[in-house]
């Protein structure tokens, strides 16, 4: 597979992750009005950690949709002019992307047994229901970029392979 045809399977895939996203964001969206509405106080604990969800994935779900595919066009201009510098550049962007997203999947789950863990010590439903959103948001963060970086690593591989 050669370098365009790999920059835009990898822009699609993103994108799908986007679009995933987006839906999953919409689906929440219906929840969180449902969850405003009840009189539930485990539920209406929640509600900060949902929104936060929703801000997320509708938000970072659109910007991928948008910044991606720019992306792949940019590089494979580039490529097309010079082939080590697209390479090279490519190398930089998904190894500092990595870092950033490694470092945060060791964070997720930590702040996910943290917020789990307060709910031994709370006893009002609205703190647990905080606690317990804010687990899953954690969770959902950590499936998220998990996501991208394993893309990036196999873009990262391909690249490698490439230069060698």
């Amino acid at each position: 597979m050669d370098f365009i045809e790999y920059a835009n399977n990898w822009a699609k895939s993103e994108v799908t992750q986007g679009h995933i996203m987006i839906g999953l964001g919409v689906l929440i969206l219906a929840a969180l009005v449902g969850i405003i509405r009840s009189e539930v106080e485990f539920l209406k604990g929640a509600t900060i950690p949902i929104a936060l969800m929703l801000v997320i994935l509708i938000g970072y779900g659109g910007y991928i949709l948008f910044s991606r595919p720019a992306h792949a066009k940019e590089s494979i201009a580039l490529f097309q002019k010079s082939e080590k510098e697209a390479i090279e550049q490519e190398i930089v962007k998904h190894t500092n992307d990595n870092k950033a997203g490694k470092t945060l999947m060791k964070i997720y789950p930590i702040l996910a047994i943290v917020s789990l863990a307060l709910l031994m010590f709370l006893s009002s439903p609205y703190y647990k229901g905080m606690a317990v959103g804010f687990g899953f948001l954690f969770l959902m963060a950590y499936v998220v970029d998990n996501g991208f970086v394993s893309r990036s690593d196999a873009f990262l591989e391909y690249l490698n392979e490439w230069k060698a």
